[in-house]
């Protein structure tokens, strides 16, 4: 069992595997197939059927969630929890496999640079994949860490619009809400503007449409939660002082959220000192 901050997802399988069999830390090889094991696992059922290509092919509801076998010579088998739901095909952990990826053939971890391109995958048996020879390189001179600051206050609310022209009709309302904050004396720094189901959550891949319905959500950020607070307060009104066709109003004032921005950078590796505190 490994207790911990927040660490890189392959490091929580290569510790117990290198500690389980004596790994030496160099042992470059060994370190890349536990990663690419930690890889697979580390977002749980999407390794078991969630976002499986053919996912109408098993039963989501009750998916099953995935277990890596590593062997003494980094190979790994992935199964999942027993009588559970969802697939572990070749299909399944390929997916995975691939995700959030920039090289396959030098996935950088702080323990080891893997090459997933080298790695072979073979059904070993129902809902079991086989993984092997996997090849690793030194670990990267540098580190990367991840810093969060505040960095102000956010909302986001949504408002069903119906009719011809949905979407057309979402923008405008959009406009009229930037137009009354900005009557009010309220501009905040951002103000984003989207209609869901016409397009707008994946433009330029996902084909514009012209949709019966679309959900209008308007998201605005700023340094000053007043403002943010102003923006929740003109949401609802649209429902009565809009054009036809506005709903979805029943789930009060949008929240202001604190906004916790994120900074990553690289450091040297000698700048930090590895230590462990057992209570």
């Amino acid at each position: 069992m490994v207790i911990t901050g927040r660490v890189a997802d392959a490091s929580l399988t290569i510790a117990p595997a290198a500690y389980e069999h004596g790994w030496r830390l160099d042992d470059w090889d060994r370190l890349a197939g536990a990663a690419m094991a930690g890889h697979v696992i580390e977002c749980g059922a999407q390794a078991t059927g969630g976002l499986w290509c053919n996912w109408l092919e098993t039963d989501l509801s009750e998916v099953g969630y995935p277990i890596a076998d590593v062997a003494d010579d980094g190979s790994f088998v992935v199964r999942k929890t027993p009588n559970s739901g969802g697939a572990v095909n070749v299909e399944t952990v390929s997916e995975q496999l691939l995700y959030e990826v920039g090289d396959p053939a030098a996935y950088l971890t702080p323990d080891v640079v893997a090459d997933f391109t080298s790695v072979t995958l073979r059904e070993a048996g129902r809902d079991a994949v086989a993984v092997s020879a996997a090849k690793g390189r030194p670990a990267p001179q540098k580190l990367k860490v991840s810093i969060a600051y505040r960095d102000g206050w956010s909302a986001s609310g949504t408002l069903l619009i119906a009719g011809p022209k949905a979407a057309d009709k979402a923008r405008r309302c959009g406009e009229m809400i930037k137009a009354r904050l900005r009557r009010a004396g309220c501009e905040p720094a951002l103000f984003h503007v989207e209609c869901l189901g016409a397009g707008d959550s994946c433009p330029g891949v996902l084909p514009a449409v012209d949709a019966p319905e679309v959900m209008l959500r308007v998201t605005v950020r700023d340094r000053s939660k007043a403002v943010v607070d102003r923006f929740g307060r003109e949401l609802a009104p649209l429902v009565t002082s809009g054009p036809p066709g506005v709903s979805g109003y029943t789930t009060g004032r949008p929240s202001v959220r604190e906004v916790f921005a994120y900074w990553p950078a690289l450091i040297e590796r000698g700048a930090v000192e590895a230590t462990v505190a057992i209570i």
